[in-house]
């Protein structure tokens, strides 16, 4: 394994050295984002890999500094990212891309940077690992920390760096940093944890389900039935999944529950006034919906709520960067509903992140676009589902946490061996 800094092509301006993060970016968790990208083709000359990150960074500069925790601001003096080099010993690329049981995923692909938190002014904001295969193919794991970029920003950076080494496929974006100044943050040591699950991370296994095109078309042409409105694939394999994950939980406790759902949004190019779709740092939110009762709900009808909220979420959040308003105040109560649902330890709840809208598969460093892509979240937690896009575009990938005794249940669950595979 080679292990290096990279720092920026060329040096960080005076002006730019002190990067301080927003309001937003205080109130999260420290932990790090991630995705991995499978490619079965690779260059003859890694040093490209390096050099195109180079040049990428003096656009990315954040990246290359250091987080420093107590003056809550990115010292952007140009320490590097980590790029590490690594070999698989033992799988062979297609017999990986080509697992059902995502938990048999090797964790080794990922730097070792993406599993701890950004609380050093040692760590690496951003980390990337190559990992070569015995007979062919490459993959590339980008981490980055949590504290100044959203997955938005993360498939921002992947694309950019990937246009910087392929000299045939260029953007016509440059990103953005001006969500600090646009949401500054405030002078009190603000943080909220929202924690409450008591169950270890090693309990949760992690089942990856694909629904295919004819999958999609059948599950809507079901749903359009009861629901007039236009449906997304989105929200129809949500509905799907948090159907059964309610009637798992009905089984669990011998009788329904209410139960809350978390969607995480984007709302960069919804806000009053929009921000442009490559802006970096941290605007997405969650999507809450109220308490709902589980008792004989159906598909269409989990369909109505999602939708609802996500709107609702949008219209709650569009001022948060208005120079009319005080976004800090429109975080506070979204963080204050979101710890009220908390509160109820008889409330089932589920989440879902959808990824599937940001273009990882455009990340063609020369070579070829990924065959697949992949992530897992450095903190798993049961009820959570990451839903990714298939490469051609007409399917959808949900990655279902569940706890390991949960699990066997849930794949057995009819209408899940009905829509997925």
């Amino acid at each position: 394994m080679n292990r290096k800094l990279v720092k920026p092509h060329t040096p960080t301006p005076q002006n730019l050295k002190n990067y301080k993060i927003s309001f937003l970016d205080n109130s999260l968790s420290p932990m790090n984002l991630a995705v991995v990208l499978y490619y079965q083709s690779k260059p003859e000359n890694y040093s490209q890999l390096e050099e195109s990150l180079a040049k990428t960074l003096v656009q990315f500069y954040p990246l290359a500094g250091r987080y420093i925790k107590n003056d809550h601001l990115v010292d952007c003096s140009d320490q590097g990212a980590e790029f590490i080099e690594a070999e698989a010993l033992d799988i062979e690329l297609m017999s990986l891309v080509t697992k059902t049981e995502a938990h048999q995923l090797n964790g080794d692909l990922y730097p070792d940077q993406y599993f701890v938190n950004d609380e050093s002014a040692e760590d690496p904001l951003l980390s990337i690992q190559a990992t070569h295969f015995p007979c062919g193919g490459l993959s590339i794991a980008v981490s980055v920390s949590h504290r100044i970029f959203d997955v938005p920003s993360l498939a921002t950076f992947v694309v950019a760096w990937s246009s910087t080494t392929n000299p045939e496929k260029v953007v016509g974006f440059s990103p953005t940093f001006d969500f600090p100044s646009l949401l500054p943050f405030k002078d009190f040591n603000f943080g909220i944890n929202l924690k409450r699950s008591s169950i270890d991370a090693n309990n949760i296994l992690v089942k990856r389900l694909l629904f295919d095109k004819a999958a999609l078309t059948s599950l809507k042409s079901k749903i359009k039935q009861q629901n007039k409105k236009p449906i997304s694939a989105v929200s129809a394999v949500s509905a799907v999944i948090a159907k059964s994950l309610i009637r798992l939980d009905t089984k669990k406790h011998g009788k329904s529950r209410d139960f809350v759902v978390f969607q995480l949004v984007n709302i960069r190019e919804r806000t009053i006034p929009p921000q442009p779709k490559h802006a970096c740092g941290n605007l997405c939110f969650t999507a809450l919906t109220p308490p709902v009762s589980s008792s004989g709900i159906g598909i269409d009808e989990l369909v109505g709520i999602l939708d609802d909220a996500v709107e609702k979420s949008i219209a709650d959040h569009a001022e948060i960067l208005s120079p009319d308003r005080d976004g800090r105040d429109i975080i506070m109560n979204s963080l204050g509903g979101m710890i009220k649902a908390f509160q109820n330890p008889e409330t089932n709840f589920l989440v879902f992140a959808d990824n599937s809208e940001f273009g990882f598969y455009e990340a063609d460093f020369g070579w070829g676009e990924p065959v697949w892509t992949s992530t897992r979240p450095q903190r798993p937690r049961s009820n959570t589902t990451a839903l990714m896009a298939t490469k051609d575009g007409d399917g959808i990938e949900a990655w279902v946490h569940l706890d390991e005794n949960e699990m066997r249940c849930f794949e057995e669950d009819e209408e899940i061996k009905l829509y997925a595979s």
